[in-house]
């Protein structure tokens, strides 16, 4: 289950899942072998560094020899060009030159199409982990490099669900946001276009999202603080954890988490950077969780 959708890769064997129980909807993945390539793709964005390679979005209105039903494309420099088929709610493919079986889901389960959902306007992605705490879930937020998988790891190895060591979805429901649980993988390394190994205890329900922690590590010596934030304060912690930036995505993601920061409770935690101290933060975390219910 990715954010609640089964992919269905038709093309590619090694691929093929069985199709799990309560998903909202099953999305087909398709080689297209007849899309019109050959003219030079238009710039419709700078290349965005995702680990060593170079992607960027392709609106498809802007090749007219494309003409298929296609409603925008990801191009992954010489692996692989995704499309989003609007009228069969497919993703179509093709091949490049460093193209892998395991680099199509990848970038699919990655980049593509969390990027469709939030396209379609069913989600908000952000780029943080998250895992539940006494069955709430809660996010870890933090600048790149900033102990998010580290901390994600640190709650999965004590037996807390995983919702997402990457991406997460937010679904506003009514004045409530809940947390969409991204794809079963945890990554505790940093090797590029890995998802990482499957974990078994992944979350499959939407529930409200408990509590955002800002995460903010310090020397070796210092106390554990935890205060919560607000104002303008508090939208920093979405800030650092904005998806790919594409500049079609700005305005909307702006409104959206700028409404959310006024209804979600979000935490600054200040920690020192030591592995040795990290019980000590693990516990001061699940105490603080108790108190909030």
């Amino acid at each position: 289950m990715i954010y609640q959708y089964h992919i269905d890769f038709k093309d590619e064997v090694v691929l093929r899942t069985i199709l799990e129980k309560n998903v909202r909807g099953s999305i087909v993945v398709r080689e297209d072998k007849h899309l019109d390539l050959s003219e030079t793709l238009p710039v419709s964005s700078i290349w965005h560094p995702i680990g060593k390679e170079k992607v960027r979005y392709l609106n498809t209105a802007d090749f007219p020899k494309i003409n298929t039903d296609t409603d925008w494309g990801l191009e992954v420099k010489d692996v692989l060009t995704l499309f989003w088929s609007k009228a069969r709610e497919e993703i179509h493919y093709r091949k490049g030159k460093k193209y892998r079986p395991d680099r199509l889901r990848f970038w699919i389960y990655h980049t593509f199409f969390p990027i469709t959902l939030e396209r379609r306007s069913i989600y908000h992605i952000l780029h943080v982990g998250s895992v539940e705490i006494a069955g709430r879930p809660v996010l870890f937020s933090a600048p790149s490099f900033g102990g998010k998988s580290t901390m994600t790891d640190y709650f999965i190895q004590r037996g807390h669900t995983v919702l997402s060591d990457d991406a997460l979805g937010i679904e506003k429901v009514g004045d409530v946001y809940h947390a969409i649980a991204s794809y079963p993988f945890h990554r505790p390394y940093r090797k590029p276009e890995d998802l990482g190994y499957p974990v078994e205890d992944f979350a499959t329900e939407s529930k409200p999202l408990s509590a955002v922690y800002m995460l903010n590590r310090s020397d070796p010596q210092s106390e554990i603080v935890i205060r919560e934030i607000k104002g303008v304060e508090k939208f920093k912690a979405f800030h650092f954890s904005s998806f790919v930036r594409f500049n079609f995505t700005q305005k909307d993601r702006f409104r959206f988490f700028a409404e959310m920061a006024e209804k979600v409770p979000v935490y600054e935690i200040i920690y020192p950077h030591d592995m040795e101290k990290m019980p000590e933060v693990y516990e001061k975390i699940i105490a603080w969780q108790e108190c909030l219910k």
